[in-house]
């Protein structure tokens, strides 16, 4: 009731003024509308609504969850402090050992020989 108070009132102060009314609900700088998300994703912080994700738990069992991110799968991270002094050692020679592996380069051989192709590059 006080808001269409509010609105009469308005409406009487342009008539008295004679200003013809402006609508100002969806105005910005730039335009969030289905063109922008056609060109672009749409670049949220927080989604408004879940999405269906399959949660992977550390046992290996799986759940159906509603999740705020758009994601296929989403795996629960293993607890270090809850395993075993052994089953730790295990999983952290298993990451140095794929440490390493990512370090290591082959050796490339060359054997490109600047004679043979320097008749090219020589003034006769």
């Amino acid at each position: 009731m006080a808001a269409r108070g509010n609105v009469l009132g308005l409406l009487r102060q342009q008539v008295l003024t004679g200003t013809a009314p402006v609508c100002r609900l969806h105005t910005s700088s730039w335009q969030a509308d289905s063109n922008r998300a056609l060109l672009t994703r749409v670049h949220r912080q927080a989604y408004a609504r879940l999405y269906p994700v399959l949660l992977v738990k550390q046992d290996g069992s799986t759940i159906h969850i509603r999740y705020r991110e758009p994601r296929r799968i989403l795996e629960m991270p293993v607890d270090l402090d809850a395993l075993s002094p052994e089953e730790r050692r295990a999983r952290f020679r298993k990451r140095e050992s794929q440490v390493q592996k990512k370090k290591e380069e082959p050796e490339l051989y060359d054997d490109f020989d600047v004679e043979r192709y320097k008749q090219f590059w020589t003034k006769k």
